[in-house]
């Protein structure tokens, strides 16, 4: 691609104006990161993604694509393509990926004329969620907040495991931890896509709340995790297992330290603890995870929602929103579609799931009419759950924003 009218005037006019100059320099570099914007804008990029459950297709963004996209196509995703579209071309190309059974997600920047069909049959979906947790006052009422039939295995595991912990601020154990603990984990979980934050940032984070809380077994020195003590809250933040050692992992050490966490905010008297971001998906994920420790769903405020074009006549969509419930945003509040496969053990995982997760004010359940018809007195839940039936038979497609909206696409 050649260089832009602008960059070529711009370059133009510096040698005329003797091309050294420190402000002819940095005049010309505002010209060119303008042309690269505008680039930016009239062909945002695209990666496709493929694996054994399916193909995935991202316009217009980047950032964790390769971990939502494991969420459609499985844990073998791999990238297959990557470039440059024309925004006008997006529509039609995240319709035709759907239309054949993908899963198609853009963000748009100015909703105009060429994406007004695509909007109506796409969800809007934010890029991550929030999830905090209210605590208590006092130690004792946390533990019992904490204590459910959901986590009742894992205070089990974690007082077999008899771990002891340390509250640390030492500089050289921080770059111990970053190094041995945190980079590691991130590695091994999001290869692709995992942010690390920088040890200096760490460092300097001591001098405004930052603390290490570390996990021992038998004075071994496993696990830790780095919050910040804030002003208004109590950050549960950055992660680390020791040499990312699975073992380790499967002595709960995970739930050892977001519960060391919950009871050093309670210790420093705050009332909100953050326990971080997470993609907008459901089932046995991490926001599940956060969820069962008293985890309470938000939208995280400073994003864009992405837009998802799903159509349900195909199974692999059915399957992910059987087994990775969507969030969605549904009239300014976060609401989740999930599919209602047939049988005793889906429809006693939607029942509990639906009455799970604090901050989801609704619940779509899409499944056949069958299936909805055998499963109308367990499902009613006053205006929280409202079943879809959906026939996906056909060779029309079945946009997952239209059903929503509740147009002749619900069958």
């Amino acid at each position: 691609m050649g260089s832009s009218p602008e960059l070529v005037e711009g370059a133009a006019a510096l040698r005329r104006r003797g091309g050294s100059t420190r402000r002819g320099r940095a005049w010309v570099s505002r010209v060119a990161g303008s042309a690269r914007s505008s680039l930016r804008r009239q062909f945002p990029n695209y990666t496709g993604y493929e694996g054994s459950s399916g193909t995935a297709w991202f316009f217009g963004f980047e950032q964790r694509a390769p971990s939502m996209a494991a969420f459609f196509s499985g844990d073998d995703v791999h990238p297959v393509s990557h470039g440059r579209i024309s925004r006008r071309r997006v529509p039609g190309r995240a319709l035709d990926v759907a239309a054949a059974g993908g899963l198609a997600t853009f963000r748009v920047d100015r909703p105009d004329r060429p994406f007004d069909e695509v909007l109506h049959q796409a969800v809007p979906v934010p890029p991550l969620v929030d999830i905090h947790v209210d605590l208590p006052a006092d130690a004792d009422t946390l533990r019992a907040q904490l204590l459910t039939s959901t986590t009742r295995e894992d205070f089990r595991r974690i007082r077999r495991a008899n771990f002891s912990y340390r509250v640390v601020t030492d500089p050289d154990l921080v770059r111990e931890f970053h190094s041995r603990h945190y980079a590691p984990l991130v590695a091994q979980q999001f290869p692709e896509d995992g942010r690390v934050q920088s040890v200096r940032e760490m460092l300097h984070s001591l001098d405004q709340g930052g603390e290490l809380i570390c996990a021992d077994i038998e004075g071994e020195w496993v696990a830790g995790i780095f919050n910040h003590n804030l002003a208004s809250h109590y950050a549960l933040m950055s992660l680390g297992i020791r040499d990312a050692d699975n073992s380790v992992r499967q002595k709960r050490v995970v739930a050892a330290l977001m519960i060391k966490s919950l009871e050093r905010a309670v210790e420093l008297e705050r009332d909100r603890a953050t326990l971080g971001r997470s993609l907008p998906f459901l089932g046995k994920g991490p926001v599940w995870f956060k969820s069962k420790w008293s985890g309470i769903i938000t939208r995280a405020p400073d994003t864009r929602d992405l837009q998802m074009v799903m159509d349900l006549r195909h199974s692999s969509v059915r399957r992910m929103l059987a087994a990775s419930p969507i969030i969605h945003v549904d009239n300014g509040a976060l609401a989740a579609s999930v599919w209602l496969d047939s049988g005793e053990k889906p429809l006693e995982v939607v029942q509990r799931d639906s009455g799970r997760f604090p901050g989801i004010s609704r619940w779509y359940v899409l499944a056949e009419p069958e299936t909805l018809a055998a499963s109308a007195s367990r499902l009613e839940d006053g205006d929280r759950v409202a079943p879809i039936p959906i026939g996906p038979a056909g060779d029309r497609p079945i946009w997952l924003g239209e059903v929503l909206r509740g147009s002749p696409s619900r069958v």
